[in-house]
């Protein structure tokens, strides 16, 4: 394997590790009858309404690993892996997966509250890193001088209208992801700065 990319796995290995999940989940889910099998969506733990007030809370948890569809899954990738990669950098490899796994929780949580349709997918998490990012840059200048936290503001704009108006995208877990993101990363950066206070 190339150094460069030795060197980039050891730096982001959370992000990767988050992908190779993602990824081996949706092979054997594929193998399994298909992606977009919804038997084989609810067997392997995607968010389904009657069956979590049935005390299947782990679905919460197991959905944000699930995606229908190839689709579906490379979007998520491509976001994971250039979001993830920023984060991960920004907040170090344990906070970033606090906040990535609190996001999808809180963006499955609001999905479950508030959307019947049986989902799936990371992008509460991701967008919660989203939420997470903008939450950082605020507190520092230098971001907003680049352009990076405008650029990332009018993507997370376009996403939440494409949820309102293309069907089948769960925008409850996107927005439940965002506020979980920008939760986290607030109290995980006013933490740090008690912490720093105190030495």
């Amino acid at each position: 394997m190339n150094t460069t990319y030795k060197e980039e796995l050891k730096v982001f290995y959370v992000t990767y590790l988050l992908v190779l999940i993602n990824a081996v989940v949706f092979l054997v889910m594929e193998l399994a009858g298909g992606t977009q099998n919804p038997y084989v969506l609810i067997f392997f733990g995607a968010k389904m309404n009657t069956l979590i007030d049935a005390g299947q809370y782990w679905r919460l948890l197991t959905s944000m690993f699930i995606h229908i569809g190839f689709t579906h899954l490379l979007f998520n990738v491509y976001a994971l892996i250039a979001l993830g990669k920023l984060a991960e950098r920004l907040f170090g490899h344990g906070r970033f997966l606090l906040i990535y796994l609190f996001s999808g929780l809180a963006g499955s949580l609001i999905s479950y509250l508030w959307g019947p349709e049986l989902s799936a997918g990371a992008s509460g998490a991701i967008f919660g890193l989203l939420g997470a990012i903008i939450i950082y840059g605020c507190r520092k200048p230098a971001f907003w001088r680049t352009g990076l936290i405008t650029n990332l503001a009018i993507v997370l704009g376009i996403n939440l209208v494409f949820g309102v108006v293309f069907s089948g995208i769960d925008n409850f877990a996107h927005l439940g992801g965002l506020f979980g993101g920008a939760i986290s990363s607030a109290l995980l950066l006013f933490l740090q700065r008690q912490r720093q206070n105190l030495h």
